[in-house]
């Protein structure tokens, strides 16, 4: 009889070892036909993404250039000097400071007939500044003939009126803006170009790439018929390079962006990949088990401990732990079980990941609205049997929007990310809850707090926010990002409603706005009803 299950146990482990194989091989020619040229499809895709915002940010600094060089062109001395008549220009404004704090290596004034008229550069650290009026004259910045050669060739082919900025390939990489040079109101014609070539050096590269978050490199080649759209190197697996040639002066030569990217779409695919594959097997394994217990009554015993043990998870015993003595198993049984641990293991980890990104703000990091609103409520649940006093402030970046259209949406959002690690310095630290409920709008829930005390805290934020002197050129207010706060505390008609403790900070930021912005205000209840202050 034992002789007799024995030849059936082969039979069936024969019989689904070879479904097992079977089943493995049709997902192994699945993954290699199907499945792995959508992930690398993806992955191409992916890399073209990353070096298109290679070149949005290379755009920006172009963007950037084109302003400069038009507040040089249209400005009437400069107007007045390229036609002779204001000589001191060149001592007041053309010296060395001027050209590292713009960034420029080169900046060349051409006369109306195209030709240099003044031209001031750095070079290998030393400052010159020469006449173009003759040959002679321009002899000491001869080391920037072939630029000027390119600009004036560039010139004289007859651009288009308005602001012109472009890539630099040769004979170095950087970017060069061109303006003709108009007096403040444009009554008069240009009186000739103004040209600016900034280089491309490691620090502005390495601002690339800390605006990005992509480790690049730029360079110049040659220019050979129509250069591919994109090259993709897969140098490891967890590693992938990525170059692409943007246009760039002179025609000859292009600008190269190469890009060292991670992988980790791609492996994060493929790994789902393999867990689909794993549990496959190991389903087909569990059938085999069970096909084999039919056989062998010593094992329908722990099957059962195991079923059990599930449905106890089914009904709700979370905290319920895999029994011991299945653990504890060196058979297949045993391996069931702690293979299922380490998945109940895995989704607890997976759930406190989830819960924690629930309540956080991607962007900033912050706590997000739910999680403010749930504290809020805490503070004011628990703020009268501590005898306590509650106080929110609601915080607004004052015209926000003007910003993020005058800089573009990824300034604003390192905008909003550098204020938020601002906020977290000065309140979260004194253990303050300080969360993004808005856009541009953060709010501060602060227990145990006075109304008079959280007026201090939002003055001290203010006033670290203004020492950040974070441009905001298109602000009508100031020249930097500044924010306006309304604060409130727990109001006596309603000390538990969060709405109306919010409504009354909402009040107050909007007094606060009202009022001209950049300043605190707080809401203040008297007898009649709350007033702002």
């Amino acid at each position: 009889m034992s002789h007799t299950f024995s030849s059936l146990s082969r039979r069936f482990l024969l019989a689904l070892g070879g479904v097992l194989c079977l089943s493995l091989l049709t997902l192994l020619l699945v993954a290699r036909y199907q499945i792995m040229p959508v992930l690398l499809e993806d992955e191409n895709q992916y890399a073209s993404g990353e070096l298109d915002r290679i070149e949005r940010a290379l755009g920006a600094e172009l963007r950037h250039m084109e302003r400069l060089v038009e507040d040089w062109a249209w400005w009437d001395d400069t107007y007045r000097f390229v036609r002779g008549e204001r000589p001191q220009y060149v001592a007041s404004n053309l010296y060395h400071s001027t050209l590292e704090t713009l960034d420029l290596g080169l900046m060349v004034f051409f006369s109306a007939d195209n030709r240099p008229y003044w031209i001031a550069g750095i070079e290998d650290g030393d400052f010159t500044v020469c006449s173009g009026a003759t040959p002679e004259a321009r002899a000491p910045c001869d080391w920037a003939d072939d630029t000027l050669s390119l600009l004036q060739e560039r010139i004289d082919n007859g651009l288009e009126e308005g602001t012109h900025a472009r890539l630099l390939a040769a004979p170095e990489l950087g970017l060069v803006g061109l303006s003709p040079i108009y007096t403040t109101h444009e009554e008069r014609p240009p009186a000739g170009w103004l040209a600016m070539v900034r280089p491309i050096t490691p620090p502005l590269v390495a601002q690339l790439r800390e605006t990005t978050g992509i480790e690049l490199s730029l360079s110049s080649a040659p220019r050979a018929g129509a250069a591919p759209a994109m090259d993709l190197a897969r140098t490891s697996s967890t590693r992938m390079a990525a170059s692409r040639h943007v246009s760039a002066l002179p025609e000859t030569h292009g600008l190269r962006i190469d890009a060292d990217l991670p992988r980790q779409r791609y492996q994060a695919s493929l790994e789902t990949f393999r867990f689909a594959l794993y549990w496959t097997g190991g389903v087909l394994v569990v059938t085999l088990v069970v096909v084999l217990l039919l056989l062998e009554h010593m094992v329908l015993r722990p099957l059962r401990q195991l079923s059990r043990f599930t449905q106890r998870l089914h009904q709700g015993e979370t905290q319920a732990g895999t029994p011991a003595a299945l653990l504890k198993r060196n058979d297949e049984i045993g391996t069931l079980a702690r293979e299922f641990q380490h998945l109940l293991d895995h989704q607890q980890q997976q759930a406190d990941e989830l819960l924690d990104l629930s309540q956080h703000d991607p962007l900033t990091g912050l706590a997000n609205r739910r999680l403010f609103d749930e504290r809020l409520r805490e503070a004011l649940e628990d703020g009268p049997s501590a005898r306590q006093e509650v106080s929110v402030l609601m915080v607004d970046i004052d015209h926000f929007k003007h910003y993020n259209d005058h800089y573009g949406h990824p300034a604003g959002d390192a905008c909003l990310v550098a204020l938020a690690d601002r906020m977290d310095h000065h309140l979260g630290s004194q253990g303050f809850l300080v969360a993004r409920t808005g856009g541009e709008e953060f709010s501060v829930v602060l227990p145990g707090t006075p109304i008079d005390a959280a007026v201090a805290h939002a003055e001290a934020l203010r006033c670290a926010i203004t020492e950040l002197a974070l441009p905001h050129a298109a602000s009508p207010i100031d020249s930097i990002v500044t924010v306006s706060i309304g604060a409130a505390a727990r109001a006596t008609p309603a000390p538990n409603d969060p709405g109306a403790l919010m409504r009354a900070a909402d009040q107050a930021l909007y007094q606060a706005k009202a009022q001209g912005r950049n300043r605190v205000m707080a809401y203040c209840p008297a007898v009649a009803g709350a007033t702002p202050r």
